[in-house]
């Protein structure tokens, strides 16, 4: 084989190609690609564009060597690997191993390059040893441009102080939840928890389209926070209830800090909540997050229960409101022949409480139930004091006379609050304020 070479380069690097070999850019990669017919040897040089490193170069060797290799061919053998410091500060991590190509028996090595928290990889597939010589000469020649410091400041948003007094809560836990514009912010050590508040969902968007409703709001809504460098759906290997859940590795844009990343879709009627989760890293995710891609209980999902928020008594003066409905319709099915609807029962019940300045409520609660038709009405009325102590609202002159005593909180949401109350006796109640 010949010894000249041409000067090229790509996203950061420069690099001396062998002549006559086949150039194809793309996005993210540039290949250089020679074939021998006479023998039905090639090889592949493909160099991929930099990236923000995960840490250290094992991690992000592990990372590319997963990626790169062993999620695309069979790997059958384990990776010798090497790793030194170049004169010109680059930590280099480079090995091989034999894999079947599809075709039949090949190699491919993989080299990885980290300095200043970027990272570059390099990987060769070849089927015959005559392109080694090559292959070595191409990654030796590889020098990189020069990388400015990074003085940015890492800027943090500030919090939606909105008009509510509270807009921390500090769990006995140690997590700390913070309302933000557009989500809640729960964070303990190095963890962070995004709570995105509801965003719309169009079920015949995803339903046949081939469009999975988890990777659209990963691609539409991680990406706002984090800078992705890896995902990946992760159905716990389920061949029927797929969860909506997807994970990588990311660079948190609030921190610049790298980290593991879950993201979980929680539907509802027309809705969805984003729910991301972020640990320094995947064993500790995984040790935080045990279920987290479980379809019937995920703890990443279960993390909405740290959107709850204390109450103070300027809170919550005005008029609040709630209403509930449920339904089911009835069919004969025998005897035959008289098969049929039957008709349907409705539930429906709604709540107004206003609470007054000067510390006297009021509220209405009405009612309906039966079948459709023949439908039983009431309504009930209720006058009396209230006070606010941050976690409770305690309320005189309830049923029968009583004086209840409700556990109370906000969950917060786009652009207010919604009001908790559960008296632990069957009321509870989920307040939006109308005025």
């Amino acid at each position: 084989m010949g010894n000249s070479q041409t000067n090229d380069s790509f996203d950061i690097a420069s690099f001396a190609v062998p002549e006559a070999w086949k150039k194809e850019v793309k996005t993210s990669v540039v290949s250089y690609t020679k074939t021998s017919n006479a023998k039905g040897g090639y090889c592949v040089i493909a160099v991929y564009k930099s990236i923000e490193s995960l840490g250290s170069i094992e991690k992000d060797y592990n990372n590319e060597w997963k990626e790169l290799v062993t999620d695309r061919f069979t790997v059958n053998s384990t990776p010798e690997t090497e790793t030194e410091k170049r004169n010109d500060g680059w930590q280099v991590k480079a090995g091989g191993a034999a894999i079947d190509d599809g075709n039949g028996d090949a190699m491919a090595i993989l080299t990885v390059f980290n300095k200043a928290g970027k990272m570059m990889s390099v990987l060769t597939i070849m089927n015959k040893e005559e392109f080694i010589t090559d292959a070595d000469k191409f990654v030796s020649s590889i020098k990189f441009k020069k990388i400015p410091a990074d003085t940015k400041p890492v800027t943090k948003e500030p919090a939606s102080t909105g008009k509510y007094q509270f807009t921390t809560s500090n769990f006995d836990d140690g997590w700390v939840s913070t309302v933000m514009n557009d989500y809640v912010l729960v964070e303990k050590g190095g963890n962070a928890v995004y709570l995105n508040y509801h965003v719309p969902y169009n079920a015949s968007q995803f339903s046949g389209t081939g469009v999975r409703d988890a990777e659209y709001y990963w691609d539409t809504y991680v990406t706002k926070f984090f800078t992705v460098k890896s995902k990946q759906l992760n159905d716990g290997g389920s061949m029927a209830l797929k969860p909506p859940y997807m994970e990588g590795y990311a660079t948190d844009k609030r921190t610049g800090k790298s980290c593991f990343i879950g993201m979980y879709l929680l539907i509802v009627p027309n809705a969805a909540s984003v729910v991301i989760g972020s640990a320094p890293d995947e064993t500790a995710f995984r040790k935080l997050y045990p279920k987290s891609n479980d379809p019937f209980g995920s703890d990443l999902a279960a993390m909405t229960r740290y959107n709850k928020f204390a109450v103070a008594p300027g809170d919550i003066v005005g008029k609040w409101q709630n209403g509930n409905t449920s339904t089911a319709q009835w069919y004969y099915t025998s005897p035959s022949g008289y098969e049929g609807y039957a008709g349907m029962t409705l539930a429906a019940t709604s709540a107004t409480f206003n609470f007054n300045n000067n510390g006297t409520y009021t509220s209405i609660h009405n009612g309906a139930t039966g079948a459709v038709g023949n439908m039983n009405t009431f309504q009930q009325e209720f006058k009396g004091k209230y006070t606010v102590s941050n976690w409770a609202v305690t309320a005189t002159n309830r049923y029968g006379g009583k004086t209840d005593k409700f556990d109370a909180s906000f969950i917060a949401v786009r652009g207010g609050r919604i009001l908790k109350l559960n008296n632990g006796a069957g009321q509870e109640y989920n307040l939006v304020r109308i005025k």
